[in-house]
């Protein structure tokens, strides 16, 4: 008994699966997250976030305007009114972008 379509079989799975792994990978699914720069949030997807997720969204918003302006001291009084004038003004105006609202209440010019 002769091996050669057993062996020329493996061969085909082993050189096959790389290729297909790699096709695999480059292929986005709809449940992978997407990635998406900080100043195309809007406020309507803020609002729709829920507990957690917006809390850390807020705070990430905080971080990247308190980086942008060089401020190393936080003000937690201030930015807690700041986040409560940011819920405001996404109630108010929905399409308009989270970062510039945010940017607008804490007085931060671009």
């Amino acid at each position: 008994m002769t091996h050669r379509p057993l062996v020329a079989l493996a061969a085909v799975l082993v050189f096959s699966l790389p290729i297909s792994a790699a096709q695999a990978q480059g292929t986005p699914t709809p449940d992978a997250p997407r990635q998406a720069a900080i100043g195309e949030l809007d406020c309507r997807t803020l609002l729709r976030l829920s507990g957690d997720e917006r809390d850390f969204t807020i705070l990430y918003l905080h971080g990247f305007v308190s980086g942008r302006i060089n401020q190393q001291l936080l003000p937690v009084k201030g930015l807690a009114e700041a986040t409560d004038r940011l819920i405001d003004g996404c109630i108010d105006k929905p399409a308009d972008k989270a970062l510039g609202v945010l940017e607008q209440v804490r007085g931060v010019r671009k």
